[in-house]
C-alpha cells in the first residue's frame, strides 16, 4: 500500500513523510479555506471547515516479511538441518503467490550482545536474493552452543524494535508489509525476566500493533512440541510449546510438530498464510463526527467499510484489488480559539 498525495487547506509549505503535500482547497471543501480568520473580543470563535482529502494506491503484490526465530540449544542440530532443507517449499509457495518477501532469522538467545540481531550474509533475504536457498540454509545454521533460557518472545521483541530495527536490523520490516513470526524450537518460551509476568500478552500486543502501523496481518506460527504432551519421532523429540501454541492460536497463525523428519509441508502452510494483501489504511487525522467519503477506482463506496479510531483509519471488509486507487476524504475536527489566542 502506498499513499500518493494528500490535500488539505492551506498551511506552511513542507514535504509529509506519508505523501506529497500540495497548497490548494480540495474541491469539496464548502467554506473559504482561509482558517486564520481569528475575530477578536468574543470568548470563542469556531475555526472554518475544512476537509482533507487522501490518495492510496493497494500493492500491485503482497508484501510479506517473515521472522524466522531458531532454536539455538545443543538438542536442535537436527531441527536446523530439516528446516534449511525445506526452504525450496517455502521459497516455491511465496513465488507461487507472486509474494514479494523478506526472511530474517533471529535465535532465542537474548542475553547475548546480538540477541535479536538478524543471522547471516546477507541478513535480509529477498525475492531478488541470488541463490536465496543457500542465504536461508546459511542462517537457519545459527548453532548449538546457546545455553538458554531459550526467549523466543523476548527475541521477537528485540528484533522489530529499536534499537535493532532500525540499526542492526535496518530495511528488514516494510511500513506497509504483512508480518508472520515462525518460531522454530523443541523447548516452551521462557521470555519471563524480558518480557514481564505475561509475556503471551506481551507478544501479542506487539504483533497488534505491527498490525495497526503496517494495515496489514501480523501473525505468529510455533513449530514445536505439542501442547501438554511434547513429542517424539524421525525428527528428534521436545517439550510441550505450551505458551508459544497460545500466543500462535490467539493472533490466526498455525502450530506444527517439530518432530516431523520432513517440514516441507510446514514451510508450505507457512507460504499460504503469508498472502495478503492490506485491508487497513491510515489516516493522518481523525474524521471529524466519525464521518467520510470513500471512493474506489472512481466507485464511491457507502458500504463494505468502516473507521477506527485510533490510529485514525479506514479499513476495508475485504482487502481492495491489486493496485486500486483509494481516495478517502473527511473533515478535520473544528479547533475551538478563545480571546487569549490558545485553544480551548
Amino acid at each position: 500500500m502506498r499513499q500518493l498525495s494528500t490535500f488539505s487547506a492551506p498551511r506552511e509549505a513542507g514535504p509529509l513523510s506519508t505523501g506529497l503535500h500540495v497548497l490548494c482547497c480540495p474541491l469539496l471543501v464548502l467554506a473559504a479555506c482561509n482558517i486564520d480568520n481569528t475575530l477578536r473580543g468574543q470568548d470563542e470563535v469556531a475555526e472554518e471547515e475544512v476537509f482533507v482529502t487522501e490518495t492510496f494506491e493497494q500493492a500491485s503484490l503482497p508484501r510479506i516479511d517473515v521472522l524466522w526465530v531458531v532454536d539455538s540449544t545443543a538438542s536442535m542440530a537436527e531441527e536446523q538441518l530439516a528446516l534449511g532443507d525445506a526452504f525450496p517449499a517455502l521459497a516455491q509457495s511465496l513465488g507461487d503467490a507472486g509474494l514479494s518477501f523478506h526472511l530474517g532469522v533471529v535465535t532465542t538467545e537474548v542475553d547475548e550482545l546480538d540477541g535479536g540481531v538478524l543471522q547471516g550474509d546477507p541478513w535480509i533475504i529477498t525475492s531478488n536474493t541470488p541463490d536465496a536457498a543457500s542465504a536461508f540454509a546459511d542462517a537457519v545454521a545459527v548453532g548449538s552452543s546457546g545455553d538458554g533460557p531459550e526467549a523466543g518472545l523476548a527475541a521477537m521483541k528485540l528484533a522489530l524494535t529499536e534499537p535493532n530495527r532500525g540499526g542492526a536490523n535496518r530495511g528488514f520490516r516494510r511500513a506497509d508489509a504483512a508480518l508472520h513470526v515462525v518460531v522454530v524450537s523443541d523447548d516452551d518460551d521462557h521470555s519471563d525476566a524480558w518480557l514481564g509476568d505475561d509475556p503471551t500478552a506481551a507478544a501479542l500486543a506487539l504483533l497488534a500493533d505491527e498490525a495497526a502501523a503496517s494495515g496489514s496481518p501480523a501473525l505468529f506460527s510455533a513449530v514445536i512440541g505439542a501442547p501438554e504432551t511434547g513429542c517424539r519421532g524421525a525428527g528428534g523429540q521436545a517439550q510441550p510449546g505450551d505458551r508459544y501454541a497460545e500466543v500462535a492460536l490467539a493472533s490466526g497463525g498455525v502450530v506444527e510438530d517439530i518432530c516431523q523428519a520432513d517440514l516441507s509441508a510446514i514451510a508450505t502452510r507457512m507460504g499460504e498464510l503469508s498472502q495478503a494483501f492490506p485491508t487497513r489504511f491510515l489516516l493522518q487525522s481523525e474524521p471529524y463526527n466519525d464521518a467520510a467519503r470513500v471512493s474506489v477506482d472512481g466507485v464511491r463506496l457507502d458500504s463494505g467499510w468502516s473507521l477506527e479510531p485510533s490510529p485514525p483509519a479506514v479499513v476495508f471488509d475485504e482487502a481492495p484489488a491489486p493496485g486500486a486507487i483509494i481516495v478517502v476524504t473527511y473533515q478535520l475536527p473544528p479547533e475551538l480559539e478563545t480571546d487569549d489566542g490558545e485553544g480551548s
